[in-house]
């Protein structure tokens, strides 16, 4: 398989040399490069001027693919790979799962994932309908100077509040259950304007008989009452609306989202576990030139979220009581200011204040846990960016994170009765602080070729512990052409990751985590071929190599979900007013988790990953158009390694096999 994308990486390049086609397109490879981008630095600045590796999706790209969902396009993100647990959307990235992108909508940050003993899924994020993305900008490596904590592998932003884009509803059908409506009403006007997106979708999930997933001697042992298929279990259903205003210097985004969803753990009875979270969110961020040279930004964020398990199914008494209920509410501020300096130095310096107040309340049978605190948080941070000359910048930030002490209590209540056997326990936790510093310098060897020298340290909160923080320091060269028809994008990086935790759990026995460190090298290289606007291919291989090291040095080996080979390629022709497009991603083999205190993995590796998709689209004038969008063409027993909540799956976690999906469309 590495030889045969190896050929087709080489093949887009030779045709790209052999193509002499007029350019056509309305928008060229190097005017998008010219699109300014806020999140990466919270300066408006052009992709090659800012010190990141950063790939900016369009709506215009979102269309000539027509991916179904924000999961399938993540998917063909050059050095991405998603894995859905039935609990999380897990983002792979650099040698690692499941450790943190910041997730924005419109430049506004969502709920954390990580905070003390507690957290929620990121569905939420993930139900985000693909037809209201005008575009994605997509940073990996270290986000900490500008977001904080929390964003170790980079940061995913959303914008859907581009109020230059049509009115669209929309109509999806399926296989598999798949249902989806979309509607978009779009304003503007001379002080600002406003966009509605609202959407619900549904669908079946992931199927799979267990036997084909577990071991023969473990299959037989489970109770018979234990359910034996994932038919109807993983559910989902997603509604959302997102609604954004603008009045000349003030916007406003409201978001609400409701996602009801199948969870499996082992074992599970009866008709499975359902979550339902809802999240709802107000943003409100005003900005303004206080004179010619200096500008301020001011963003203030309430949000709270709840997850509900109202019978969580993994006893066998149909008579127990077990659920799962948590609160997460949030606000967040944060100011800073732009000042430019003269022509060659520009300064930022900005604070940020966040509380989170968390409330948990679960029952298992006879016992009844509630814990609840509440804690903040204080920043600090500033940039530096100096041009030398025209060819030469130079950028520096640094980051002061404070986290104050808290009380953090706990509640168990033995018996659902006399309340003389409850357990009351009161803990302090301690403040932590940290610096979190980045460098970069970027060489223009002109107005095509760019070189970026980057490094970044960044924190994040373990899985399993109230105090401790995950840990990287990452180191990239990256490398970007830009022409009228050609975008190159790589990069040779390494990263040292220390405290790595991995969270699992099943139905009879507790978390648990494997503490150690993660050294992962890797080359990335991405090209994209433009001639003209009916065709368009693009290519991208990964290539990394990571080893884990025990906390005490004494053990390393081999990491879990860490494949060494990634590669995407995409094509999309044009002919009269069809358009055809052809995906395909491929994951290499990757090895289960070890389990913690032994030497033993959780299963078996998982095979290659080979994932075909393709789209036909017609429009049948300019504002009416049908798509069929196939997703693994191709039927492929695709499998993800035991792991997270499926520890039992020692032959491996079933993914999707194929679907369809017609969905027609109409803008005015």
């Amino acid at each position: 398989m590495k030889i045969i994308l190896s050929t087709l990486l080489l093949a887009n390049v030779l045709y790209a040399n052999q193509s002499n086609l007029d350019s056509l397109d309305d928008l060229s490879l190097e005017e998008l490069m010219n699109i300014k981008i806020y999140s990466a630095t919270k300066s408006y600045q052009r992709i090659e001027e800012i010190p990141a590796n950063i790939t900016v999706i369009t709506r215009k790209e979102i269309e000539k693919y027509n991916y179904s969902t924000l999961e399938e396009l993540l998917k063909h993100i050059p050095g991405l790979f998603i894995v859905d647990d039935t609990e999380h959307f897990q983002i792979g990235s650099r040698g690692s799962l499941g450790s943190s992108f910041k997730l924005m909508i419109n430049n506004n940050t969502i709920t954390p994932l990580r905070i003390p003993r507690g957290g929620t899924s990121n569905r939420n994020f993930f139900a985000t309908p693909i037809e209201a993305i005008d575009r994605i900008e997509i940073i990996k490596g270290p986000q900490a100077v500008t977001y904080g904590s929390n964003s170790m592998y980079g940061s995913i932003n959303i914008i859907t509040n581009d109020f230059n884009e049509k009115n669209i509803v929309s109509l999806s059908k399926g296989n598999n259950g798949q249902e989806k409506v979309f509607a978009r009403v779009n304003h503007k006007n001379e002080d600002g304007g406003f966009t509605l997106n609202t959407s619900f979708y549904q669908t079946d999930g992931i199927d799979g008989d267990l036997e084909d997933a577990f071991d023969s001697s473990y299959y037989s042992s489970r109770p018979s009452s234990a359910v034996e298929n994932l038919k109807g279990l993983l559910e989902n259903k997603y509604k959302t609306l997102d609604f954004s205003h603008r009045y000349k210097n003030l916007t406003t985004d409201i978001n609400i989202s409701e996602t009801n969803y199948g969870i499996y753990i082992e074992p599970t009875y009866r008709n499975g576990n359902e979550v339902e979270q809802v999240e709802k969110s107000l943003a409100l961020t005003y900005e303004d030139e206080l004179s010619e040279n200096l500008s301020y930004k001011a963003n203030f964020i309430t949000s709270q979220k709840s997850y509900d398990i109202d019978d969580f199914n993994i006893l066998e008494d149909e008579n127990a009581t077990v659920n799962n209920h948590n609160k997460v509410k949030r606000n967040q501020f944060d100011i800073h200011l732009n000042y430019i300096v003269n022509d060659k130095t520009k300064f930022l310096i900005g604070s940020s204040y966040e509380d989170i107040d968390y409330n948990l309340n679960a029952t298992l049978n006879t016992i009844a846990n509630e814990r609840n605190y509440t804690y903040s948080s204080y920043d600090l941070y500033s940039k530096l960016q100096y041009k030398f000359s025209d060819k030469f910048e130079f950028n520096s930030g640094i980051r002061y994170t404070k986290r104050n002490d808290f009380l953090m209590t706990f509640k168990q209540d033995n018996d659902l009765s006399d309340t003389e056997f409850d357990q009351i326990i009161t803990g302090n936790i301690d403040s932590k602080a940290d610096y979190l510093p980045e460098f970069s310098a970027i060489y223009h060897i002109n107005s095509n070729n760019h070189l970026k020298f980057l490094y970044g340290k960044a924190n994040q909160l373990t899985y399993s512990s109230i105090d401790k923080f995950e840990e990287i320091n990452s180191s990239e060269i990256n490398y970007i052409y830009l022409s009228k028809k050609y975008q190159i994008n790589s990069s040779i990086f390494y990263n040292e990751a220390k405290n790595i935790s991995l969270f699992t759990q099943n139905g009879s026995s507790l978390p648990t985590s494997a503490i150690g460190n993660k050294f992962t090298k890797g080359f990335e290289f991405a090209v994209t071929y433009k001639p003209n606007y009916n065709f368009e291919t693009s290519s991208s291989i990964t290539l990394q190599d990571t080893k884990n090291q025990t906390s005490d040095g004494s053990t390393n080996y081999d990491p879990d979900f860490s494949p060494k080979v990634l590669g995407k390629i995409q094509m999309s022709y044009l002919k009269d007013k069809t358009r055809y497009s052809l995906l395909l991603n491929y994951i290499s083999s990757m090895k289960a988790p070890i389990i913690n205190g032994t030497s033993t993995r959780y299963g078996k590796n998982s095979n290659a990953n080979i994932n075909v998709t393709t789209n036909i689209n017609h429009h049948f004038n300019k504002n009416t158009s049908l798509n069929l969008n196939i997703t693994n063409l191709l039927d492929r027993d695709n499998r993800i390694p035991a792991g997270s909540t499926l520890t039992s799956f020692k032959n491996g976690a079933f993914t999707k096999g194929r679907e369809f999906l017609v969905t027609f469309k109409y803008k005015f």
